[in-house]
């Protein structure tokens, strides 16, 4: 026992050294919080797309909102009523919902929702009352909301009056009622009471401030729950007449957060939960011992039932920072971890904005960690089965060793005895004559040999371990040094390119180098080392794709060195590559948002920044792609950009994809503004080269809207100069998508003005407060008023040009609606005031927007006998391919004809030309202007007018105000005229100029 002890100690030793250093490092922690933190963004990221269907696409019901109360408004007083008067399946409730029938079926055909309701107010009764109340409603379902049928067989009625159905053709619901049911609990009335009290508590609120979002309701009893978003409907008069709202089924809001993001193996779920003010700790402000309740609204997974109880999830912050599910061994479950993500659906003015609603991603702790606790694990394993055998092998070691001295010790004596003994025994003792002398010196000797042969055991002991460890001791007294056998080979210094000169591969091999030449050894690892956060080296092997860690323990007591060296390589790139994950986005590989911020907060810290430009990219037709050859293919679409834009950033350039379709770059390596220009002109070429091949075999363009802001000049703070950037990403976009803009702060300074007029913009559209002047368009051989071109008049001091009216509503996203009121004014007017000529009419429309089916049928029916005199003029700057085959099948429908305006001032005319079937282009002012001295503006317009002529299109010179210009465009051969010379814009249409038509005339002759 007295020989097995020390070694047994130098095993246990060996082993708390090997447990300090490997597993109480940071590195088991880092690789923890670095795994939470991929989970939390992927939590975060999902709560982001949910957020933006819920309120940018399934909330969007204003509109329609405001054609159902112009609706109820219109047959109240028609009836002489008022809300008041509405009662349950009155004859008054049944026209209204008859009314209000075909806004609510198109607003269900053209959204992507699972069904929308109107529900009438009682008059007579106050609240509701009595088991299963009923209110006079329209409740349609869609059974296929991702398309839209022109027979609409996805289409149920559920609760309507039966001459509806009649009318409309649309099937009934298994379901279908009268009158619907109205729940006697008030959960199940929520959707409809909660936006009714909140418009009788806020009476001066806007309606669109009042939108409530419900928990899932079985509403009608249709055997579905959904979720709801309702706001109340008010007649002219600002009384509450009733509820309209929308419903998501449940069942499919949770196919927009699939449980297996979090986890392949599906030990993850979703959980869509609710609080209140006392949960908003759960948006980041959480503090150890933090409890929070939330209510279950839907969830995904298979682990989500183990910790949900009456729906209902209970979670705590620990110490670490993270939320935990507790652990419950009745039920078999274990402890969990959790992230969530607040999806903000109010602004602080709603009445609810109280109502917190939140996606939470659960894992299993022992799940989500698995890769950090099983290399804990193995490691234990790792150094228990090592002290074993360590001490088996000693307990062997030393009965052999005790056994051989016994018997061998009368032979040691003899070969002591004798003389002229073998030097190499250096261990043997002559002789003394004292028998316990002896038998000790041979002891000393024996137990000498004894302690090198230990040394290569443990050497072999180590070289069992699948993970390679080296060791060295150095003592200083005595000029020793010893390696274990792997001491080399783990260092990689058999084959080390740097391998100073004078250092014998034998020296290596058989673990006899001295200290001098492993001291110069040492120093050539230098260059690849750097110390980590617990004083060790980590060496980055440059021949080989290997990491190792070395530790040095100085004990200057006993004048000795004792290192360790160990490879660490699949901890370090475990470590590095979710660092990487973490920081990046996984689609593109660009830097994440969080990555971004967190790199430019660390450039603008510095201070040594002298010239930047931040460019945000906002990808084109990402929805088209999305929506026409699915998610795939719309991610091609995202990877393409990302290519495009990693191809023009240079070194010190910094580029990250920060959301769904918008990417930012920050460019340093530029130092003046044309060289930023150019760069991003490169960006530009490089997006347009780019192309994806769709399932059809069609190729299609990669295109995106660029916004530049320069530091310092635009702005000197980082979060200024994004929303700058942003900014002019955002007007390149309105004006024309897939076009270059930088920002501009006189742009800026006058459409923040533009803000103000937004109630302006309202009134003017709701009651389509402009007028229309006529200007003639005259025969360029006769002189004879050939059309009129229908002009914009604001009615409102507020707006003093057309051109301030149509730029405050492309930034209110209202551009539809001054396309619609552009139709039915101007030929309205037109109509009032047609001289009876039968002159042509162009109405100028906007290339980006369509009317709806809604709009063109209205048209037909009240202006059908002036369609075939109607030009649609589309300005060659607003041209967007993805309308141009609407606008042509209109005017195809309507008898019409199409005009390209502004004709040549645009990068791509002939392009235009090509591809819209245009019967008329106005060349624009600016080649007409000066045109009869300028010899390049008539070789121009020559071109234009050659290219035209060969494909049948007339063309019209557009500004014309001289007596020069006329005749310059008169002998070049255009077709017909416009402008101040032959007659400016009146309230009536009227002839040209008196006495125009003869100097026409007489040019011709002359031409």
């Amino acid at each position: 026992m007295l020989v097995v002890a020390p070694l047994v100690v130098a095993l246990v030793l060996q082993a708390f050294v090997c447990y300090f250093v490997i597993l109480r490092s940071d590195s088991l922690t880092m690789l923890e919080e670095d795994t939470y933190g991929l989970l939390s963004e992927r939590v975060s990221s999902r709560a982001g797309y949910l957020e933006n269907d819920m309120v940018l696409r399934w909330s969007e019901t204003g509109e329609t909102a405001q054609k159902l109360s112009e609706t109820v408004s219109s047959v109240l007083a028609e009836h002489g009523a008022s809300a008041a008067d509405i009662e349950t399946a009155s004859p008054l409730a049944l026209e209204i919902i008859d009314s209000a029938a075909d806004d609510v079926l198109s607003f269900v055909r053209r959204s992507e929702i699972d069904g929308a309701y109107f529900i009438l107010i009682d008059g007579s009764q106050d609240g509701l009352s009595g088991e299963g109340p009923r209110r006079s409603a329209l409740y349609v379902l869609d059974s296929n909301p991702d398309v839209t049928l022109e027979n609409d067989s996805d289409l149920l009625l559920a609760a309507c009056p039966i001459s509806l159905a009649k009318r409309t053709d649309i099937a009934l619901a298994s379901s279908w009622e009268a009158t619907l049911t109205m729940g006697a609990n008030p959960d199940e009335t929520a959707y409809y009471e909660k936006p009714l009290a909140a418009a009788l508590e806020h009476p001066d609120a806007a309606v669109d401030d009042l939108g409530y979002w419900g928990l899932p309701v079985d509403i009608g009893s249709t055997g579905s729950r959904s979720i709801t978003y309702s706001m109340p409907v008010k007649d002219e008069g600002g009384h509450v007449v009733g509820v309209f709202g929308i419903e998501v089924s449940v069942n499919r809001l949770v196919t927009f957060f699939p449980y297996r993001d979090l986890d392949e193996a599906g030990q993850g779920s979703y959980i869509l939960a609710i609080g209140d003010e006392s949960s908003s700790g759960l948006a980041g402000s959480a503090v150890s011992g933090d409890r929070f309740s939330l209510g279950v609204i839907a969830s995904t997974g298979a682990v989500q039932n183990l910790y949900t109880d009456s729906n209902s999830l209970a979670v705590l912050a620990d110490d670490r920072g993270y939320l935990t599910a507790s652990a419950d061994d009745a039920t078999g479950r274990e402890a969990a971890v959790a992230a969530s993500s607040v999806i903000k659906l109010y602004d602080s003015t709603s009445p609810f904005s109280s109502q917190q609603w939140y996606l939470v991603g659960l894992v299993p702790e022992n799940t989500l960690f698995r890769a950090s606790q099983s290399l804990e694990t193995n490691l234990l394993v790792i150094l228990g089965v090592s002290f074993g055998v360590g001490v088996l092998l000693a307990a062997v070691a030393a009965w052999f060793s005790s056994s051989r001295l016994r018997r061998l010790m009368g032979e040691v004596r003899g070969v002591g005895e004798a003389r002229g003994v073998d030097p190499a025994e250096r261990f043997v003792f002559r002789e003394t004559g004292v028998r316990e002398i002896d038998e000790l010196a041979d002891s000393i000797s024996f137990f000498g040999s004894g302690l090198a042969s230990a040394g290569q055991r443990l050497s072999r002991i180590m070289a069992l371990s699948d993970h390679a460890v080296g060791a060295f001791e150095y003592n200083r007294k005595t000029g020793d040094i010893t390696y274990t056998d792997r001491f080399f080979e783990t260092l990689g210094a058999y084959d080390f390119p740097g391998l100073p000169k004078g250092i014998a591969q034998r020296d290596l091999r058989r673990g006899t180098l001295s200290p001098e030449d492993f001291e110069r050894l040492m120093d050539a690892y230098d260059p690849y080392a750097e110390n980590d956060a617990q004083g060790a080296k980590i060496i980055s092997l440059p021949h080989r794709e290997r990491f190792l860690r070395f530790v040095v323990t100085d004990d200057a007591a006993e004048g000795s060195a004792f290192g360790i060296v160990e490879d660490v390589t699949y901890e370090i790139r475990t470590r590095r590559r979710i660092e990487h994950e973490r920081d990046h986005d996984i689609l593109t590989g660009l830097l994440n948002r969080r990555a971004f911020e967190q790199e430019l907060a660390g450039i603008f810290a510095r201070g040594d920044l002298e010239f930047a430009a931040m460019g945000m990219l906002d990808l084109d037709n990402l929805k088209f792609m999305n929506d026409s050859f699915g998610h795939d293919w719309g991610d091609q679409y995202i990877q393409a950009a990302g290519a495009a834009l990693q191809s023009v950033v240079r070194e010190g350039d910094v580029c990250a994809r920060i959301s769904g379709d918008e990417f930012l770059v920050f460019v340093r390596s530029c130092t003046t503004e044309e060289e930023v220009a150019q760069r991003f002109e490169e960006l530009r070429g490089r997006l347009s080269s780019a192309v994806i091949e769709a399932p059809d075999g069609r190729m299609l363009k990669v295109r995106g809207s660029i916004g530049v802001a320069l530091y310092p000049r635009d702005a000197s703070r980082y979060d200024q100069l994004r929303d700058y950037a942003d900014f002019a990403m955002y007007t390149a976009k309105h004006y024309r998508k897939g076009e270059l803009c930088f920002f501009e702060k006189r742009r800026y300074d006058t459409q923040s003005s533009l803000l103000d007029k937004r109630e302006d913009l309202n009134k003017l559209l709701d009651e389509m407060l402009v007028d229309y002047h006529f200007q003639p368009i005259v025969d360029a051989r006769t002189g004879t008023v050939f059309a009129y071109e229908a002009l914009m008049r604001p009615l409102l001091k507020s707006f003093d040009s057309p051109a301030v009216v149509v730029d405050l509503a492309r930034m209110q996203s209202k551009l539809y609606r001054i396309e619609q009121m552009t139709f039915f004014r101007s030929l309205s007017v037109f109509e009032e005031r047609d001289p009876g000529t039968g002159a042509k009419l162009f109405v100028n429309s906007i290339g980006t927007q369509s009317l709806s089916l809604e709009d063109e049928q209205d048209i037909e029916r009240r202006f059908g006998s002036l369609l075939d005199r109607v030009v649609i003029e589309i300005t060659e700057g607003d041209f967007g391919r993805e309308l141009f085959g609407y606008k042509e099948s209109l005017a195809r429908r309507w008898g019409s004809c199409l005009a390209i305006d502004d004709f040549g001032a645009g990068y791509n005319g002939d392009a235009t030309l090509l591809e819209l079937q245009a019967a008329f282009v106005k060349i624009d002012m600016s080649i007409v202007r000066g045109i009869d001295a300028d010899v390049d503006r008539q070789d121009i317009l020559r071109s234009l007018l050659g290219y035209a002529h060969d494909r049948n299109v007339r063309v019209i010179a557009e500004g014309v105000e001289t007596e020069g210009e006329l005749a310059a465009v008169i002998r070049l051969g255009v077709d017909y005229i416009q402008g101040f010379i032959v007659g400016k814009p009146s309230p009536t249409p009227s002839d040209a100029i008196a006495g125009m038509d003869e100097v026409i005339r007489n040019l011709n002759g002359r031409s």
